[in-house]
């Protein structure tokens, strides 16, 4: 068992350094000058000793949620686990030990299951659950554009994730939209729309708010997105950017006002209504 499982088995299991010093009879300060790696090569019988106790409970090694070696490579190890415990493991154990090197599109297909993440320049960001505010809008907003289509003869793909946006019509970022919605359907595949969609809703939640107003924004700008809606529950308003316009004109609208879509000036949404 190296460090890094060792953490998460300890994380797993709730467990104190002062736990596992009196389960294993290793002394406290050796136990955190270990798990903290001040202590880098730690005799064999201590290593023994506290991965004794990290197997506690009838669970062997491969009982683990999953492991993060030294390069950020994800190891999958069991499906039980809840996802968000998942990702934070993954997260913390590749900030802890300086993993910087480029993921791509392999590592996120290689994601255990329950686990959601987008690919932008090269690093991974993962995805918390939604929560209901942001569900009811998400569901919503596809309902009502969706409806629209169908009932207005629109010939037009609409999607809610999970469903995956290559930008570039390529491996190279990925991402998962709250809403896409494109009329091209050479980009369609069973994976998701290869190139950019031609419009694109985010919503807001606390952990995407820098990439939802900052690098998504630059990104579908810059791949050729048409329409693109950031809403924003904790503010309550809505960010328009209509970039088919050549002043890239914006607009900042509070829920309680109604929404015209500019590609289909017809379809119109009030955010309020969907809460």
């Amino acid at each position: 068992m190296n460090l890094i499982e060792m953490r998460e088995r300890k994380k797993a299991l709730g467990y104190s350094n002062e736990t596992i010093a009196d389960k294993s009879g290793v002394p406290l300060a050796t136990v955190q000058k270990v798990l903290s790696g001040t202590t880098q090569n730690p005799r064999q019988k201590t290593v023994e000793a506290l991965a004794r106790v990290l197997q506690d409970n009838g669970n062997s090694l491969e009982s683990l949620p999953y492991a993060v070696d030294k390069d950020g490579m994800i190891t999958k190890r069991i499906d039980q686990w809840d996802p968000v415990l998942k990702a934070n493991i993954v997260r913390e154990a590749a900030a802890e030990y300086g993993v910087s090197r480029n993921y791509t599109i392999d590592d996120i297909r290689a994601l255990p299951e329950g686990i959601r993440a987008e690919l932008i320049d090269g690093k991974m960001y993962f995805m918390a659950t939604p929560n209901r505010i942001h569900q009811r809008i998400n569901g919503g907003v596809y309902l009502a554009v969706a409806n629209y289509m169908r009932d207005s003869g629109k010939d037009c793909e609409v999607y809610i994730p999970p469903y995956g946006v290559y930008l570039h019509a390529d491996d190279s970022e990925y991402f998962e939209p709250d809403l896409t919605v494109f009329c091209d359907h050479s980009k369609s595949a069973n994976d998701g729309c290869h190139g950019a969609p031609d419009w694109i809703i985010e919503i807001v939640s606390p952990s995407s708010k820098a990439n939802d107003y900052g690098k998504k924004l630059f990104k579908y700008r810059e791949a050729g997105v048409k329409l693109y809606w950031i809403i924003d529950p904790m503010r309550e308003m809505t960010l328009i950017y209509d970039f088919t316009e050549d002043d890239k004109t914006t607009g900042l609208y509070p829920f309680t006002e109604e929404l015209i879509c500019s590609l289909f000036e017809d379809l119109k949404i009030t955010v309020a209504d969907l809460l």
